[in-house]
């Protein structure tokens, strides 16, 4: 039955990661778009938190922690999102509803395996000007599509009881899609200038994962992951439109040779990034920890779509999570058996607007379900800003709600009859 249901995911989940827009944020249009969070909506209602693994859960951004899998485990999550833009002179509101990832962890003996797909980036915005200080008026449109999906193998091997080490290997795809439309008030036909990629690239993780024993009944945990430098390939288009306002029609286009300016294919650099974590806690009761995470983003260049607003620095995040559980053992109070988890996360995003760095902070919880078995449901919400009001930049506050399923079952284990 569980896989049965597993596969109707697996089916829904396939055809909704298709064209589905995962951002309404004008700060996607910086670098490959906005960046999504790669882990499960356990390690989200954490604020990110990675050091922690157990043997019924994927952790999607730790493959250390696929050595300790016991169970068959699939995953999915999606999200809806309202993120609220505001300047000093415009309010806006934007939603989205989009899969968060989709995946499978599995035991097997010796070690543990998984694979899945995530979006790694999102692009989505739409922004107006209106330049009137010459006449007639200049009305620019700018819009942006697209992201990078990222279909992903894990594996993980216990070295010895309490040491784990693991390793993914990703495969990055997808497309992005930059218009930038200009009119003049009272001028029926306008230019409508198209930047288009093809992007494709690997890229792998390592980490370690670290468990000690204090007395009978707590632990401590610690977990360091390395993901090197990674390069993407990006096939290259540009085309100019003018276009009639009257009858929205193509009056004429041209493709720009980006062969003689050697743009037609360029390489992007993706910086390396690391990640520490330690935590100390009670198994089935309790666990609190905190994590670093560093990006040297300063690096990143996209020669194809340069910006003269837009330049990059390191990225660093600092969060602290936890969870506890009332009484995982009860038998007569249903929410005594539930897991709730709660989060911080402060970070620099690493993108510098009109001179000014982006940055984000957010707070999360949410609530674990016991279903049938070792199964969950997880739902909880997350609030948090990023961005000004000044400054020409725009105030982004946002309020997510996720839910997440983790459905167990048996594999490559031979029944055995008394």
């Amino acid at each position: 039955m569980i896989r049965k249901i597993a596969l109707g995911f697996w089916l829904f989940g396939a055809l909704l990661s298709w064209g589905q827009e995962g951002t309404t944020s004008p700060y996607s249009l910086a670098g490959l778009g906005e960046l999504n969070f790669r882990g499960t909506q356990i390690n989200r209602f954490m604020g990110g938190l990675d050091v922690y693994a157990d043997s019924i859960h994927a952790n999607l951004s730790n493959p250390a922690s696929y050595g300790e899998l016991k169970l068959t485990t699939y995953s999915l999550g999606i999200h809806y999102k309202s993120n609220l833009m505001n300047d000093e002179n415009f309010n806006k509101t934007g939603q989205t509803a989009t899969l968060d990832y989709l995946a499978v962890g599995i035991p097997a003996g010796k070690f543990g395996f998984g694979f899945g797909i995530i979006p790694l980036t999102s692009v989505g915005y739409r922004v107006n000007t209106i330049n009137e200080n010459v006449s007639p008026s200049v009305i620019d449109q700018f819009q942006g599509s697209g992201g990078v999906n990222q279909a992903f193998f894990s594996i993980g091997f216990p070295l010895f009881k309490v040491f784990h080490i693991g390793g993914t290997l990703n495969y990055n795809f997808g497309s992005i899609e930059y218009n930038t439309e200009q009119y003049r008030q009272g001028v029926d036909i306008g230019t409508l200038l198209t930047r288009k990629s093809v992007l494709s690239g690997m890229s792998y993780l390592l980490s370690a994962n670290l468990t000690i024993p204090f007395s009978k009944n707590f632990e401590m945990k610690a977990m360091y992951a390395f993901q090197p430098e990674a390069h993407f390939d990006s096939s290259n288009q540009q085309i100019i439109f003018t276009r009639s306002l009257a009858n929205n029609s193509i009056t004429d286009f041209e493709e720009i040779n980006l062969i003689d300016k050697g743009l037609q294919n360029t390489t992007m650099k993706l910086p390396l990034s690391q990640k520490m974590g330690f935590g100390f806690g009670k198994p089935k009761k309790w666990f609190l920890g905190f994590q670093r995470n560093f990006n040297p983003f300063s690096a990143f260049e996209n020669r194809f779509l340069t910006r003269e607003n837009i330049s990059y620095k390191d990225a660093s995040q600092f969060t602290v999570g936890g969870f506890f559980i009332p009484n995982y053992a009860s038998l007569t109070n249903y929410f005594n058996r539930a897991v709730y988890r709660f989060g911080f996360r402060s970070e620099q995003m690493g993108v510098v607007v009109n001179n000014i760095p982006l940055t984000e902070t957010g707070i999360s919880f949410g609530i674990g379900l016991p279903m049938a078995g070792y199964s969950n449901a997880n739902v909880g919400l997350e609030i948090g800003s990023r961005g000004e009001k000044s400054n020409g930049l725009v105030r982004e506050t946002f309020f997510a709600l996720r839910v997440g399923l983790s459905l167990n079952a048996l594999w490559f284990i031979k029944p055995k009859y008394n």
